[in-house]
């Protein structure tokens, strides 16, 4: 796991290669390096974790040094594909494994690659530019294209370290980012976009030569397997793609918040690597938030090396700033995971494998059964008219209601939306949302829910928070749930075999032999903070400047009016929808952005 940057133009515009290592260091501080040839240049920052010689050191080039890499991630099936190789190999890395084998096949074998990873690779005889980026878009990959130049890196703010003139914000993009609390696909900033996960670009002297996606047709599709026969092929798939994780030469945990994914992969991950596993949960005072005594439970069961993290508000406070200050791109949902990396870098362990993906391929979430729910209240798509009309808490389920109506189950990811469309413009004074531009009508389907979820929710933002948060202290996570093999046979099994009660219950009976019963039978609660309690006593002055600014930043004061009504526990917006705006102010103003018209 590491940090990449590159820049290519014809005409060669300058950089400062140190300010660009510089920005990348937080992600890889074991190693920093730079390559420049005639027209462009690679960045690299390492956190060694497999083959941490400095042999394997990056920008990675073979010995007649034609062909260079840059790699962020890893490759878990890599030493099955050297296997396969005619090669001396120099290292016992991947990153060798995935020069030689891009130097085999360029683009047209990307779909062999198990693992999670954004890499350029540039052959300097042809000056052709292979970019490339996971199935799920696990590592992060932004670009920046103008006139006869490219650049890309891990992280917004190193676009921005190599081209200051990207400051600003669309009032546009603004909005968008208040409807999904993210940017689908994209980046909040002018300017930047990302490479689509699952994808390549191949270029020439900064031109565009080839683009597309590199995935293959689900080979599962059409199966029919009896219940028993899933849960087996279920279990055996889990179980592999959390070995597959395990192959580390440094030290690593797990991360344990006692619900039931974090449980399986403690328990299958303690059951090969015995009494040596670590495992990290964050308690609080507030008891209704914590699964700590859960997560104890299983850690007990397994004999695991546990740490508890009995965090306080005034411990959270005191971690605010620099948790903020983490963020590449602006979200409201991720600094429980800053909070957790930073303790597990801390106790001397450079990975952690997370529990990230179950709920969205065994249908954990609420959410995958109300879409019946909606479907029968699409009529309400008639009163759209009224939206403004009705109070906050309406304006929802309106709005959701009215896209099930229009996009059929394309709508099931209106149920992640923060800030309605009638809110967006009344309360912010900020243009209608651009939502679904090119969106079809399509049938609904658990598979389909499945993949809105990764789409809108998962990927932009639970992946792109697991990466910027854990990758600011330096700690590589690993999500087993994310497994190619695994998420393609959960897609394709039918919906009668995934929706049983409780939720996840394919997955919890595959399971249940190895899972104290107080793991699953219970409400799912999930890993969050005591939020609402904090904004209104600790966090209430923090947040009421932010919140002021954000205002006066927009013109307009309709969301200092709510607060006020927020703090007397009159206002029907939920803590979330407040905190969203925190966070996103506070990394407009710590990035010295402009929001434009």
């Amino acid at each position: 796991m590491c940090g990449i940057a590159g820049h290519f133009s014809t005409t060669f515009l300058t950089i400062n290669q140190q300010a660009v290592l510089t920005a990348l260091a937080h992600r890889g501080p074991d190693a920093q390096a730079s390559w420049q040839g005639e027209h462009g240049l690679l960045f690299h920052s390492r956190l060694s974790i497999i083959d941490t010689d400095a042999r394997a050191n990056q920008p990675f080039a073979d010995p007649t040094g034609r062909y260079v890499l840059v790699f962020n991630g890893e490759i878990y099936n890599y030493q099955a594909l050297k296997a396969t190789l005619n090669v001396q190999w120099q290292t016992t890395s991947d990153t060798e494994l995935l020069l030689y084998w891009l130097i085999n096949y360029g683009a047209t074998r990307l779909n062999a690659l198990e693992g999670m990873f954004a890499f350029a690779f540039y052959d300097t005889h042809t000056q052709e530019l292979l970019l490339a980026r996971d199935r799920f878009g696990k590592k992060p990959f932004y670009l920046h294209q103008q006139e006869g130049v490219l650049s890309f890196a891990s992280e917004v703010r190193v676009l921005m370290q190599m081209h200051p003139e990207l400051r600003t914000i669309s009032k546009q993009q603004l909005s968008n980012w208040l409807f999904w609390q993210t940017i689908p696909g994209g980046c909040l900033i002018d300017g930047i976009e990302e490479l689509a996960p699952g994808h390549f670009m191949l270029l020439k002297n900064s031109q565009v030569l080839e683009k597309g996606s590199y995935l293959k047709a689900n080979p599962y599709l059409g199966l029919n397997p009896t219940r028993d026969e899933a849960l087996a092929v279920v279990k055996e798939k889990v179980s592999s793609a959390i070995e597959k994780r395990l192959v580390a030469d440094v030290p690593f945990a797990a991360f344990l918040s006692g619900g039931v994914d974090s449980s399986i992969i403690t328990a299958v991950a303690a059951q090969r690597l015995g009494k040596d596993l670590h495992t990290f949960t964050v308690s609080f005072d507030e008891s209704q938030f914590s699964e700590h005594h859960i997560a104890a439970e299983v850690a007990k069961r397994y004999q695991t090396q546990h740490h508890e993290i009995r965090l306080k508000p005034q411990d959270f406070l005191d971690l605010l700033p620099e948790g903020l200050a983490a963020t590449d791109h602006p979200s409201g949902d991720g600094l429980n995971t800053y909070v957790v990396s930073k303790y597990t870098q801390a106790a001397g362990f450079k990975m952690a494998l997370s529990g990230i993906g179950g709920d969205e391929w065994f249908l954990g979430y609420p959410y995958f059964r109300k879409m019946a729910e909606w479907q029968k209240k699409a009529w309400m798509g008639n009163l759209k008219a009224f939206s403004t009309m009705l109070p906050f808490q309406y304006r929802k389920g309106l709005e959701i209601a009215t896209a099930v109506s229009k996009y059929g189950g394309a709508a099931y990811a209106y149920q992640r939306l923060v800030y309605d469309q009638a809110s967006i413009s009344s309360m912010f004074g900020l243009p209608k949302p651009n939502l679904f531009p090119n969106q079809e009508k399509r049938a609904h389907s658990q598979a389909l829910y499945s993949e809105q979820e990764w789409e809108f929710y998962t990927q932009p933002v639970l992946l792109r928070d697991s990466d910027q948060y854990s990758m600011a202290v330096g700690l590589e996570l690993r999500a087993p749930f994310m497994d190619t093999d695994l998420v393609d046979y959960a897609l394709a099994l039918p919906d009668a075999l995934k929706l049983g009660q409780p939720p996840k219950d394919l997955l919890i009976a595959a399971f249940e032999a190895d899972l104290p019963r107080a793991v699953y039978d219970r409400q799912k609660q999930g890993f969050t903070l005591p939020w609402e309690q904090w904004m209104k006593t600790d966090l209430k002055d923090f947040c009421t400047v932010r919140i002021e600014r954000f205002c006066t930043r927009i013109a307009h004061p309709g969301l200092h009016t709510e607060w006020a009504l927020f703090q007397k526990g009159k206002s029907k917006l939920s803590w979330s929808r407040f905190w969203a705006v925190v966070a996103l102010e506070d990394w407009l103003e710590s990035n010295a952005l402009d929001v434009n018209n």
